[in-house]
């Protein structure tokens, strides 16, 4: 044995009671040993990390919110578990309950919140745990006293008290003005910190890990004991709309890094991009649930899209875009002589467009409204395994502002381009293969990279021109439409069909691109 024993320390140790035959054991001791073991749990449960681990879903009525049975972490570590779904009227706080004196249990309730209505605005819920007394059990008289029987609470019960926390949002969330339609997707974004997140390639190395719209809340309002579960917005006596994913996590690491790159590979912004593509995709049903999808346009209800996102298509409006992959599809097995590998059967498209129109008016969204007014393209057929790589990526890239993908690039842009402004995109794209004829449709394995323009001190070139707008490529995915053309032709269950669309990335021109190179 060659180890040595170099020190040890008890500080602030935990304390348990040394249960030994004859020893007189008072509450105080029961309740410090209960008090330890509690810790240990908590101790336990920041281990794990802060979050939703199953359940606490929460839905709205006009007045109402609805929180469904399940469990989750506290920052603290301490467990929120919600055994059956609570239904929370937006009226007034409840008064909680008082822990009797003497108890054994650590658990404490919250202070009662004020008998105040809901005023309008944006509101985050939380589920803080929580106990009150319940039952009675006798205590015991002192020998030789007279004093009559007492009572003391028999059970410590533990529970959950919900909180509706006001949140600051402005008038604009990273430049963009809030709006009655797009303020449940700008909300998403500020509790996200989207602004911050825009410095992060700025200075790394001293960004502040307090970025999101959460942190800007007061410690007495949103306490380490709290768990976030959804935000609100209540407006004219009702629930304007409820987003779950806006703060809902599942739980995730505890960050032992130094603060300034927190922001860079904290478990926590993996958890964010996670959310931010979940709460995109769960107000894209609700816009299908509510029958408004196919007249949806994307610049008038969401401020900022996602990298990467899911949109499921009404199957009849594609028809145009199967055409032009058909003819791609047959242009590329011509040039080959043969059929190559990167090429569907032929009679894959051919069924497909003759299928599509012979459809009625499907539900879902409709490519050329939605992307209206956007500098969108498609981008031709992606396999699954480069799509869901694409969507693993981009949890750390920054959202897409609609404000700069407008088709029109600003006045500005056109005369520096005309001036000799230096601009170079990816040569590859559907409409070379197609010649001149073809129009508006780019393909690259990844989103089209495009490099922003600028001068050079010294250099025989305008004034710094502003970025070029960025532009959506959208893709079909291959394995759907297989499913949809099986699905036509009565040779398989019905699949939903969807376009992938990704957010274009930039470089400076003549840079080279460090994941690949193109053909000069």
């Amino acid at each position: 044995m060659t180890s040595q024993l170099v020190g040890s320390s008890f500080a602030n140790g935990a304390l348990l009671p040394n249960y030994v035959n004859g020893r007189l054991l008072a509450a105080e001791d029961l309740a410090t040993g209960q008090s330890t073991l509690l810790r240990r749990d908590t101790m336990t449960g920041q281990a794990a990390g802060a979050g939703v681990v199953s359940g606490l879903w929460v839905t709205a009525t006009a007045t109402t919110l609805n929180v469904a049975a399940g469990l989750g972490l506290t920052p603290a570590g301490e467990p929120v578990s919600v055994p059956v779904a609570v239904t929370l009227p937006l009226s007034f706080a409840g008064a909680p309950g008082t822990p009797a004196s003497g108890s054994f249990s650590t658990c404490a309730s919250a202070p009662a919140g004020s008998q105040a209505a809901v005023t309008t605005g944006a509101y985050l819920l939380t589920a803080t745990p929580a106990c009150q007394p319940q039952g009675q059990a006798p205590m015991a008289i002192p020998p030789g006293s007279d004093t009559p029987v007492a009572c003391t609470a028999q059970w410590q019960v533990e529970g959950v008290q919900f909180k509706a926390i006001p949140l600051p949002l402005g008038s604009e969330v990273d430049g963009v003005t809030v709006t009655s339609a797009n303020c449940r997707n700008l909300l998403a974004h500020w509790c996200l910190g989207t602004a911050q997140l825009a410095n992060l390639g700025a200075d790394p190395f001293n960004f502040a890990p307090a970025y999101r719209g959460l942190d800007q809340l007061a410690a007495a309002d949103l306490t380490p004991c709290g768990l976030p579960l959804c935000v609100f917005y209540w407006n004219a006596g009702a629930i304007a709309f409820a987003d779950n994913w806006s703060v809902r996590r599942r739980t995730t690491r505890p960050d032992d890094s130094a603060a300034s790159w927190s922001g860079v590979i904290a478990d926590q912004r993996s958890a964010d991009g996670e959310a931010r593509f979940l709460q995109f995709q769960d107000q894209i049903l609700d816009l299908v649930s509510a029958g408004t999808s196919r007249a949806t346009v994307a610049s008038n209800v969401f401020g900022l899209l996602p990298p990467v996102g899911f949109l499921p298509i009404a199957m009849d409006t594609t028809g145009h875009d199967m055409a032009l992959l058909e003819r791609v599809n047959d242009d590329v097995a011509a040039k080959a002589g043969q059929q190559s590998t990167n090429v569907l059967p032929p009679v894959v498209f051919s069924g497909l467009v003759a299928g599509l129109a012979k459809l009625s008016p499907q539900s879902g969204f409709v490519a050329s409204t939605f992307f209206g007014g956007l500098r969108c393209f498609l981008g031709g057929a992606l396999s699954w395994d480069v799509v869901y790589f694409a969507l693993r990526q981009s949890y750390f890239a920054e959202p897409l502002a609609i404000a700069q993908a407008a088709s029109a690039p600003p006045a500005s842009e056109i005369a520096a381009n005309e001036a000799g402004a230096v601009l170079r995109t990816a040569p590859s794209g559907l409409g070379s293969l197609l010649g001149a004829g073809v129009t508006g449709i780019r393909t690259s394995p990844f989103p089209i990279l495009r490099p922003i323009p600028i001068s050079l001190p010294g250099a025989a070139r305008p004034a710094a021109a502003p970025p070029l707008p960025e532009a959506i490529v959208y893709y079909f995915v291959i394995e759907n439409l297989l499913g949809m053309y099986n699905a036509l032709n009565g040779r398989g269950a019905a699949v939903t069909p969807y376009l992938v669309f990704m957010k274009n990335q930039t470089w400076l021109s003549q840079t080279r691109t460090p994941f690949g190179t193109f053909a000069q």
